[in-house]
């Protein structure tokens, strides 16, 4: 399936899990500890040694009573979870945390997760961005369903608070050294999304 980003305009391809490939995946996050591998580069959301501590960023900063929260769920992924209100001119509710690995030669990136039929988007950073910039794509979950997303380099945009920045660096995914998610686009109401893991490959 072919899913059109009409925001930033990019073209991802998702792809539901059927139930053999999500036993699979159950089964391998179920595990306590998770190696990366060298040939396909999956690193685990819930891992420590692929991923820091997780911050969480609201649009309280901007005066907004949105509200989010993290947590490690009964499947071992992580949940990003909250309440996202337009009250006070807000709007959004986000997670963040650095990322630890150095990958080589990737020139895509899938990202496995289970959401709830809402839009949410994808940030990754690098140090060639100013603060608060970010390289953003957005994706479409099935409700209650695991998908995998798929993106290459020119599937992102460079953004600073919603608005897209002109003649920002070339993403590189060798560069990563932040990555994040958002649900945006005035998506008044309750959110949750399953966050298993993130493969790069060559």
């Amino acid at each position: 399936m072919v899913l059109l980003n009409t925001q930033d305009w990019h073209v991802s391809q998702k792809v539901q899990i059927g139930i053999g490939t999500a036993v699979g995946i159950l089964l391998l996050i179920g595990q306590p500890v998770w190696g990366a591998s060298e040939d396909n580069m999956l690193f685990h959301f819930t891992e420590p040694s692929h991923f820091a501590e997780w911050d969480i960023n609201n649009d309280t900063v901007m005066g907004g009573i949105s509200q989010s929260q993290i947590k490690l769920n009964k499947q071992q992924a992580l949940l990003f979870s909250g309440q996202v209100s337009l009250e006070n001119n807000g709007g959004f509710a986000s997670t963040e945390s650095t990322f630890t690995h150095q990958i080589t030669d990737a020139s895509s990136l899938t990202l496995t997760a289970k959401g709830d039929g809402k839009t949410y988007q994808i940030r990754l950073k690098t140090p060639s961005l100013s603060y608060g910039e970010a390289y953003v794509a957005n994706f479409r979950t099935d409700a209650d369903t695991l998908t995998q997303h798929s993106f290459t380099p020119a599937d992102f945009t460079v953004s600073f608070r919603g608005r897209a920045v002109t003649n920002a660096p070339t993403l590189n995914f060798e560069d990563i050294d932040r990555i994040g998610f958002l649900v945006a686009q005035k998506q008044q109401g309750p959110f949750t999304i399953e966050l298993h893991s993130i493969q790069f490959d060559q």
